[in-house]
């Protein structure tokens, strides 16, 4: 049974979580949202302690995966990641984690993109985003 990992975020707009779980490869329909937190599943199936507001099941992440949740602690999202899926502790080697550190990085960087285009938005500001050589983000914004 693979333990669950708690990542602190400094995440707080649950709008921009969810896009950056889309561009980070998750569908928007595979992301489930919910008012009160539910429990998480591990691979068997089994219910865990560890409950979330916005879900990704298992079923969408790999066969032998656990569900991936972000739960809302005082208005900040804690993620809360399986070892198996983030490829730490007992599965270190386990070098294809769908949620690695890599992936924990990208979701950072998209979050980080994400809330600023929704204050351009929100402020009525243009902005552009453009991808650099090394496939790195970066936002332009006119004012």
């Amino acid at each position: 049974m693979s333990h669950f990992v708690n990542v602190v975020t400094q995440m707080k707009n649950q709008e921009a979580l969810i896009l950056a779980l889309t561009r980070n490869g998750f569908a928007r329909h595979t992301i489930e949202v919910n008012d009160t937190p539910q429990n998480l599943y591990g691979y068997q199936g089994d219910e865990r302690a560890q409950k979330a507001h916005i879900i990704v099941r298992r079923k969408y992440i790999g066969s032998s995966s656990n569900d991936i949740g972000f739960e809302n602690v005082n208005g900040t999202f804690m993620a809360h990641i399986s070892e198996f899926d983030s490829g730490t502790g007992t599965y270190s080697n386990h070098s294809n984690a769908r949620c690695n550190q890599e992936w924990q990085n990208k979701l950072g960087t998209y979050y980080g993109i994400e809330v600023a285009k929704l204050e351009c938005k929100k402020n009525h500001l243009r902005c552009l985003e453009e991808v650099d050589k090394e496939n790195r983000p970066t936002l332009r914004i006119f004012i």
